[in-house]
């Protein structure tokens, strides 16, 4: 799935749909992929493997948009069923801030000819590469007196706070799966009583087991029932 950058939006395009995720208030809407001519001097930033949802952590804050990064094939289930873990995750700020480098595999499409050039060091962790979110945040924060100043710092280092348990619960857990083909929160058995009932996949899961389930709540509220949630980049998901 493409990511573009647009003035206004972010754009993730597949096929013949495409979710814009607004930059000044963080709002979703669906969109034909061909309205991405409309969009004002839309950059490709890369390829991710899907969307987990959008969080504020504070009400004076913008909104996060956190995207698969990365992702590893663990298997297969019958029916050819492919269950995927998370191994990495993208952040990004739903505001006017210009985005860091989020060191997204190139879109061969975008991209024809560029390949990203070898680093004689080894490449930052992921603990590095949220600091480097949080530099490219305090370099944006503006506070013409010292009470702003001191309220910005604070929640800075809330938002940094969070910020850094949810990549430590995807990155040492090692414990956030999916597939995009089949439900991982139910029985079989209880698959099978449900097959009577035609409504979207997302429907049917176990709430117990659909964590990001209030993060994707913008994206469940425009799904019409075609299996819009069941397009390739979004994803259910159950912790082990």
């Amino acid at each position: 799935m493409e990511l573009f950058q647009a003035k206004d939006h972010y754009i993730l395009q597949q096929g013949e749909r495409a979710l814009w995720c607004s930059r000044r208030d963080g709002s979703f809407h669906l969109r034909p992929a061909t309205d991405l001519l409309l969009a004002w001097n839309p950059i490709c930033l890369g390829l991710v493997e899907g969307v987990i949802g959008k969080i504020q952590l504070h009400s004076d804050l913008p909104w996060w948009l956190i995207l698969i990064r990365q992702k590893a094939l663990v298997g297969k289930l019958p029916g050819d069923h492919e269950v995927c873990k998370v191994t990495k995750i993208a952040v990004l700020s739903l505001s006017e801030m210009e985005p860091q480098d989020l060191e997204l595999e190139l879109c061969k499409k975008h991209h024809f000819g560029i390949n990203k050039p070898e680093k004689i060091v080894p490449s930052p962790d992921d603990s590095k590469f949220l600091l480097k979110t949080f530099t490219h945040i305090k370099s944006n924060v503006s506070a013409p007196n010292k009470k702003k100043v001191k309220e910005s710092k604070e929640k800075e280092k809330l938002e940094r706070r969070l910020l850094e348990e949810l990549l430590k619960m995807f990155m040492d857990s090692e414990s956030f799966y999916y597939s995009l083909t089949y439900d991982l929160t139910n029985s079989v058995q209880r698959q099978s009583a449900g097959e009577r009932e035609p409504c979207p996949l997302w429907q049917k899961v176990d709430d117990r087991f659909f964590w990001n389930k209030y993060m994707i709540q913008d994206l469940t509220e425009i799904d019409t029932g075609c299996g819009f949630l069941d397009y390739p980049h979004y994803s259910r998901f159950c912790a082990d």
